[in-house]
Parts: structure tokens; C-alpha cells; sequence
């Protein structure tokens, strides 16, 4: 069928390689270190998502999805995860400990 298309000067379409799910946004006013923090990168790999596929951002849009909430609590952000900023959550154990509050039913399913 493609030799007929090609005969017809038509192109045909394909995806780019690549192009595949948006990127899980994490919403913080810190700078795209985040990514390589540990902290961070032990919960996206206990969520099984890669650093990769997460991007870090400062203000959200409207309707957008956002995975991991950080020091955002006066805005109205649907999160799966909000915690304090990563300095606060480091330093508090009750940080940490609400963080895990919050994991421990979205990893029922992760292996």
C-alpha cells in the first residue's frame, strides 16, 4: 500500500520518535536540580517514573496535571503529592512522614 501512496506523491504521516506522554510536572520555585535531589528521585522511582519523564515548573496552567506539589499550599493545585519545599521536607521528619502518608496508596500497584 505504501508504493501506491508514494506513486500518488503522498507522504505518509508518522509520529516522531519520542513524542510519546506529556511530561509529569512538578510544580516548585526551586531550580531543575530538583530532579537530581535523592529524595526526589527515590519517590519517582518508588512511583515508577524516571526523572526523564518529569519536568519542573514554577506557575501552572489551568487544567494541567501536576505530580509532586512543592511549598505551594496557598494555591489551588491538584496535585497527587504537596509537600513543603525540599529544604523543609529534608529538615522535618513530620514532613517526611506526611509525604509517605500520601505515597502509600499509589504504590499498591508498583513493582
Amino acid at each position: 500500500m505504501n508504493k501506491f501512496l508514494h506513486a500518488m506523491g503522498i507522504t505518509l504521516w508518522r509520529p516522531k520518535v519520542g513524542t510519546g506522554a506529556p511530561a509529569l510536572l512538578l510544580l516548585a520555585d526551586d531550580d531543575h536540580s530538583l530532579l537530581q535531589h535523592p529524595l526526589v528521585t527515590t519517590v519517582l522511582t518508588l512511583l515508577g517514573t524516571a526523572p526523564e519523564a518529569c519536568q519542573v515548573i514554577s506557575k501552572v496552567d489551568a487544567g494541567a496535571e501536576v505530580l509532586w506539589c512543592f511549598g505551594h499550599s496557598d494555591e489551588e493545585v491538584d496535585a497527587m503529592i504537596s509537600t513543603p519545599t525540599i529544604a523543609e521536607l529534608q529538615q522535618s521528619s513530620q514532613a517526611k512522614r506526611a509525604l509517605w502518608q500520601q505515597l502509600w496508596p499509589h504504590l499498591d500497584g508498583v513493582q
